[in-house]
């Protein structure tokens, strides 16, 4: 098989799973729905809200499983990815999931732009929270690529979710009367190096704050976790080898 032939494979593959995958349809399809929902019973505004928050997780949903099925079932036996072409072809695969999901997502903002275009509610600083929320998306991948290394069947993303949770409700339980992080976070100022370094915490396992924080720190952290990320996936990947039959 010729290098040129493994993006089209793969994106057949890739095609493949997410489309026969009813988790994955049905996130695709309810997502759209929920937010024009929330719009029309609310408020275009309160919709975007939710939109550009919750938009990095269509990355983590289609990063499921990304490597792990692929290394167990024997396909890297295959003669088809003889001479390490196996590689070239998990590397293709996580950047052809990426690649789907920023043209979903962008098409999904498409139609907010112009729903808010055609109600007089657009405003140009969405293009920024878009492109924030893509540098989001782009993280879980890597995020849920390395995890997927370790983790079976989707177990990666219920990982991601499962500490997403856990923190959530420790912010809710420890909220009080006085400010926090996420009001130090919408001021861009925090009152000292701990809360900060506390909300950096918080930005590497739930990077969708991003979008509505002013401080650029925090997007230049998950651009530096998501180059890390990329590196160690690709030295996960380069370090595979084709299991020898006993």
């Amino acid at each position: 098989m010729s290098d040129a032939a493994i993006f089209p494979l793969t994106w057949r593959v890739v095609r493949r799973r997410l489309v026969g995958a009813p988790p994955a349809v049905a996130a695709g399809l309810a997502f759209p729905a929920v937010i024009a929902a929330i719009g029309f019973a609310d408020s275009y505004a309160t919709a975007g809200k939710l939109f550009f928050f919750l938009l990095p997780h269509v990355f983590l949903v289609a990063a499921q499983d990304i490597l792990r099925t692929d290394i167990d079932s024997g396909v890297l036996e295959n003669a088809l990815f003889a001479g390490g072409r196996f590689r070239d072809y998990l590397k293709a695969k996580i950047a052809v999931a990426a690649a789907a999901s920023a043209v979903y997502a962008t098409v999904l903002f498409g139609l907010f732009s112009a729903w808010g275009l055609a109600t007089g509610r657009f405003e140009a600083r969405f293009t920024a929270r878009f492109g924030l929320a893509l540098l989001a998306g782009l993280y879980y991948v890597a995020m849920a690529g390395v995890l997927s290394r370790y983790l079976r069947a989707g177990s990666n993303v219920l990982a991601v979710l499962l500490a997403q949770t856990a923190l959530l409700i420790g912010l809710v339980a420890s909220a009080s009367p006085r400010a926090g992080l996420l009001d130090y976070a919408a001021t861009g100022r925090f009152p000292g190096p701990g809360p900060a370094l506390v909300f950096a915490g918080l930005t590497a396992v739930l990077p969708n704050v991003i979008v509505y924080v002013r401080q650029p720190l925090f997007a230049v952290e998950v651009a530096a976790g998501l180059l890390a990320g990329c590196a160690v996936l690709d030295r996960i990947v380069g370090r595979l080898e084709l299991r020898r039959p006993v």
